[in-house]
């Protein structure tokens, strides 16, 4: 004996946008600045994360403070958001790698590589620790000062 399955009358699912959460109006973290930017552009997660090349949930954890991103992300980060988010000093030679390493996205151990030093010295001069070579020094700030002007103000 053959069973036909019962149709019911059609259904149509009506997706809507959430209602925006409010957002801190003065970012701390990284995940504070993606979440404010986010809502400001009228982006969703889902959005967000095709234009950074991640996930949705790696934007959702990040926006909510269970993870942060990795510094490879950096670069895509800072182009979204339109503004360099970390605070530390730039004056400085050590200020001024850590933001050439975080606007490029490199690890210690991948900048390491580029001042052919171990991934250790990076962080000690980043640290003030250790201060580089006049040569190193001299290719930190030609870096620096090749970043995008939004990002070194």
């Amino acid at each position: 004996m053959d069973r036909v399955a019962l149709t019911f009358l059609p259904y149509a699912k009506i997706v809507k946008k959430p209602s925006l959460k409010p957002y801190n109006a003065n970012p701390q973290t990284l995940g504070e600045h993606i979440k404010k930017r986010r809502i400001e552009t009228n982006l969703l997660q889902k959005e967000v994360a095709a234009i950074i090349g991640v996930s949705e949930d790696s934007v959702t954890y990040w926006e909510n403070g269970r993870a942060i991103p990795q510094v490879q992300h950096y670069p895509r980060l800072i182009t979204f958001l339109g503004y360099y988010p970390f605070i530390h000093e730039t004056k400085s030679i050590a200020g001024k790698l850590k933001q050439v390493r975080n606007c490029l996205g490199l690890s210690y151990e991948q900048c390491g590589e580029v001042f052919s030093v171990h991934a250790s010295t990076i962080r000690a001069w980043e640290l003030k620790h250790h201060c580089p070579p006049a040569v190193t020094h001299l290719l930190i700030t030609a870096l620096w000062d090749s970043l995008p002007e939004f990002v070194t103000i």
